[in-house]
């Protein structure tokens, strides 16, 4: 949709006289903010990089005023980044193709290897299972909250969008982060058992069985492609304390530098 179908030309007017220059592009928020029974317009000139708040009597308000209309702003952007981006990649990733399919390579490996298998393999081998079964499960919750979540952008896009909004979109958003850190966190937590399963696979297979053997080799692969402590550097590991606080409810800090350099470049009254 173009600006003019969404903005009032009024508002489009205010825009333009507050161009660093005549070749300095814009572009406004496709969400109108509700903030106290007020609307307001979020501008950003993209050549300059600085933001511009109008309320919707084509007034310029103070930075005062307009401080929690940046916040909600800046929320409503990275929400939408969150589904229509990262959480497309996550859909579109092959997980639960990928796990139905260990759980497969274990069905045959425990089919093809029945009298050879200890009751402790058995019990490695189904707590394998579950692990595939978890992540799945996490998958097909985080696919619903994603399209929930592209549901809540469409439903105030070119519209209002109210503290409301805001509040159930962060909900979903940080519903999603808990869906993926569980994947995570159940690979993590399942490293060494899978570990010592593979290893005395190895040793129970006969040396004929061809088809146990594709499917030993095949398992080890996608254990191997799983998370484990060992591969990971301090960085990751920082980012799961970040994301786990961000499930909680606290905002992260690359959020909060965000809206530390947007209200040092807004160009609102101080």
């Amino acid at each position: 949709m173009e600006l003019h179908e969404y903005v009032p030309q009024r508002i489009l007017e205010v825009v333009k006289q507050n161009r660093a220059h005549g070749r300095d592009q814009y572009g406004v928020l496709p969400i109108i903010i509700e903030h106290e029974d007020k609307h307001y317009f979020y501008a950003h000139y993209k050549t300059s990089d600085r933001y511009l708040v109008i309320r919707e009597d084509g007034q310029i308000p103070s930075l005062k005023e307009i401080e929690p209309v940046i916040i909600m702003a800046a929320s409503f952007v990275s929400y939408s980044k969150a589904f229509y981006v990262i959480g497309d990649q996550w859909v579109k990733e092959k997980t639960i193709r990928n796990y139905q399919r260990i759980q497969r390579l274990l069905d045959t490996l425990e089919k093809g290897l029945q009298h050879r298998l200890t009751k402790e393999q058995r019990d490695l081998l189904n707590e394998f299972r579950q692990t595939a079964q978890t992540v799945i499960d996490w998958q097909r919750e985080l696919e619903r909250l994603v399209a929930e979540g592209k549901k809540g952008i469409e439903k105030i896009r070119y519209k209002v969008g109210s503290i409301q909004d805001r509040e159930r979109l962060d909900q979903l958003q940080r519903q999603s982060l808990k869906c993926v850190h569980e994947q995570n966190q159940v690979q993590l937590d399942t490293y060494e058992k899978r570990k010592l399963l593979i290893k005395s696979l190895w040793k129970s297979i006969p040396l004929f069985s061809i088809r146990s053997w594709f499917a030993f080799y095949e398992l080890k692969m996608h254990h191997q492609r799983m998370l484990d402590w060992s591969k990971m550097d301090m960085e990751e590991i920082n980012d799961m304390e970040i994301v786990k606080k961000r499930i909680d409810g606290e905002r992260d800090p690359e959020s909060n530098q965000v809206l530390k350099e947007i209200k040092a470049a807004v160009i609102n009254p101080r």
